[in-house]
């Protein structure tokens, strides 16, 4: 069975960054033009703070995966918006 994790020392998980960062992506990815230079950083680090973050949940070391899974997903949503949105604009007339 699964020891529970220590308390929270008043600092914040990687999961948690992850889901700021998704949620700041996805808000850049929004915005006409700057945005998506803002979004693709914003959204590669909300990947691989998720990505930590539930490697950490699968050590036992943080209680929620939540956040770590849904700033993952955010920004892989991101990432393929401005994906999507670069394509359809500058592609093959």
């Amino acid at each position: 069975m699964r020891e529970k994790p220590a308390g929270d020392r008043g600092r914040h998980s990687s999961g948690e960054y992850a889901f700021t960062f998704g949620v700041a992506a996805i808000v850049c990815a929004l915005i006409p033009g700057i945005g998506d230079l803002i979004s693709v950083p914003t959204a590669i680090l909300a990947v691989v703070c998720g990505i930590i973050g539930i490697g950490h949940y699968d050590a036992g070391r943080t209680r929620s995966v939540l956040p770590a899974a849904v700033g993952t997903a955010l920004g892989a949503l991101a990432l393929f918006f401005v994906a999507v949105v670069f394509i359809a604009t500058r592609g093959p007339a």
